[in-house]
């Protein structure tokens, strides 16, 4: 089962690839990724102790390199990738 459908993936590839991120992997040096089939959902924590499961957060998608496993975060919404109705200014 696909979680991100492939037109969609397409889609982020090429938003990533326009705004520049092409570049060789910062720990490795090698330059093949592979996007996540999924999205990463990071709650913003209200303080440092203690865990919050929901409230604000930033969507974003992941890129892992297939050499060292280095993964990357890229936000959804400054890619503007969000959903309409979903970003929040």
């Amino acid at each position: 089962m696909k979680i991100i459908p492939d037109e969609k993936k397409l889609e982020i590839i090429k938003v990533l690839q326009q705004k520049g991120v092409n570049r060789p992997c910062p720990k490795c040096n090698h330059n093949n990724f592979t996007l996540l089939d999924g999205y990463f959902n990071q709650v913003i924590q209200p303080e440092l102790k203690g865990i919050t499961l929901s409230g604000p957060a930033v969507p974003s998608v992941v890129t892992v390199c297939t050499n060292c496993g280095y993964i990357s975060q890229h936000a959804l919404g400054v890619l503007g990738l969000m959903p309409a109705g979903e970003e929040k200014k």
